[in-house]
């Protein structure tokens, strides 16, 4: 059994299989997620996984080289808005229609428990190198 890091198996496995420029979205409980990206399912209750924990949980494991929002995250969810410029820096902001229909192009989603609005962030992979 691994000591740490990741262990749910699925995740562990969806985030070995990412490559550069790769989009992976972390999403609260309440966006609506498309056919098409594989999905991985954390909320076990509201809040249950908060959506910090798991972004944090990401930032521990792989390389993000940027992150995209939705602009009405500043006004609608500022706590988490300041919680991502200060682990990520300032990421590139679109309607939040925009990103729902980005979110069919990501190859990764991850539903956490938050239960806030706006908690959601695509994240571009990078390289360790």
């Amino acid at each position: 059994m691994k000591r740490d890091g990741i262990l749910h198996a699925g995740l562990s496995g969806a985030l070995a299989r990412l490559g550069h420029t790769d989009r992976v979205v972390v999403a609260d409980c309440g966006l609506p997620i498309p056919d098409g990206p594989e999905l991985i399912d954390l909320a076990f209750r509201f809040g249950v996984p908060s959506f910090l924990e798991v972004v944090d949980g990401l930032l521990a494991e792989a390389v993000f080289e940027s992150a995209l929002v939705a602009g009405e995250m500043d006004s609608g969810n500022p706590m988490i808005a300041k919680a991502l410029i200060e682990r990520l820096g300032e990421p590139e902001r679109v309607q939040h229609e925009e990103f729902k229909s980005l979110v069919a192009d990501s190859r990764l989603v991850i539903r956490t428990g938050e239960a806030t609005p706006y908690a959601n962030v695509i994240l571009r992979c990078g390289v360790p190198f």
